[in-house]
C-alpha cells in the first residue's frame, strides 16, 4: 500500500469509529450505516483494499468499544467485501445516480447477508434466514421494533456516500491538477 492509501485507511477508520461510538452514546437506533459510509468513500478514493480495511477496522474497533459479539467478525468481513466491491465499480460509474443505485444495492445485500449469517449461526435454516433477513428490512422480526428502518438506512447511507464521494472526487481532481500529494 502507498502512504496515501494508509493515510486514507487511518483517517476514515478513525472517523468511522468516532462517529459510530458517538452515535451509540446518544441512541441505539441506526439510520446511517457509518462504517459503510466511510468505507465507500475511502474505497472510491483509494481502491478496493482501502475500502475493505476501512470497513473491517471500523466495525472491529467500534464494536470493541460498544459491544463485541459474533456479529463483530461477520460485519467486519461482509462490510469489507461490500466496500471492496464498491471500490471496484464506483470509479467506472460516471453519474451520481448510478453510484447511488450501486451503493443502495450493496447496502441492501450487506444487510440481508449479515442478518442471514447471524440467523444461521443462531439455528435458522439458510432459506428461512435469508427470508427473515429480507422481511426484517421492512418489518420488525426477531425482537425488532421499527418498521422500514432497513430501507431507510440503505437510502441515507447511499445518499450520503454519493454526496461525499462527489465532494472528495472534486477535491482529489484539484489536488492532481496542482500536484499536491
Amino acid at each position: 500500500m502507498k502512504s496515501r492509501e494508509v493515510a486514507l485507511v487511518a483517517v476514515f477508520s478513525a472517523l468511522g469509529v468516532s462517529f459510530r461510538v458517538a452515535k451509540n452514546l446518544v441512541t441505539q437506533l441506526q439510520f446511517v450505516n457509518i462504517p459503510l459510509l466511510f468505507a465507500f468513500v475511502g474505497s472510491h478514493a483509494g481502491g478496493p483494499l482501502t475500502g475493505f480495511l476501512i470497513a473491517a477496522l471500523t466495525y472491529l474497533l467500534s464494536d470493541l468499544l460498544i459491544l463485541p459479539g459474533v456479529w463483530t467478525l461477520t460485519n467486519a468481513l461482509l462490510g469489507g467485501l461490500t466496500a471492496a466491491f464498491f471500490g471496484l465499480v464506483s470509479r467506472g460509474i460516471a453519474s451520481a445516480e448510478y453510484r447511488f443505485a450501486a451503493a443502495f444495492l450493496l447496502c441492501f445485500f450487506f444487510d440481508v447477508a449479515s442478518s442471514a449469517v447471524l440467523y444461521v449461526a443462531f439455528g435458522l435454516p439458510l432459506t428461512a434466514a435469508v427470508v427473515t433477513g429480507i422481511v426484517g428490512l421492512f418489518l420488525p422480526v426477531m425482537g425488532g421494533f421499527m418498521v422500514g428502518v432497513g430501507l431507510l438506512t440503505e437510502f441515507t447511507t447511499a445518499l450520503l456516500s454519493t454526496l461525499v464521494v462527489e465532494k472528495v472526487s472534486r477535491a482529489l481532481d484539484i489536488e492532481k491538477s496542482i500536484n499536491i500529494g
